[in-house]
């Protein structure tokens, strides 16, 4: 997810599944930094912003030999670092569908 400044990584499985959450400021070179926490750990979540919240969905955590899916609604807002907080719920629990956003880049 990302505002027009910040640019948000997080969950992932490396390797074990996490709950970080990294941001990066667009406009500089240089390394990620430590932004907050998921509410969960887990990895193949889904991003969606607008230019003040970035918003994660579902995901899933490894569970040998195979997957716990959620069905999580986290959020945080972009401009302020620290944990993610609980959205709600979806209806399913997925992992890995498509993000949005309801930026359009000053589009007309």
């Amino acid at each position: 997810t990302s505002s027009s400044t910040r640019g948000l990584f997080f969950g992932g499985y490396n390797p074990t599944t996490n709950n970080k959450i990294d941001y990066i400021t667009i406009a500089t070179t240089g390394n990620a930094a430590d932004f907050g926490d998921l509410t969960e750990q887990r990895d193949g979540a889904t991003g969606y912003s607008s230019k003040l919240r970035g918003v994660f969905v579902g995901g899933r955590k490894v569970v040998s030999p195979s997957y716990t899916y959620y069905n999580i609604i986290d959020y945080v807002t972009i401009a302020t670092a620290g944990n993610a907080t609980d959205f709600g719920d979806s209806t399913l629990k997925t992992s890995s569908i498509f993000g949005l956003s309801n930026g359009h880049g000053g589009l007309g």
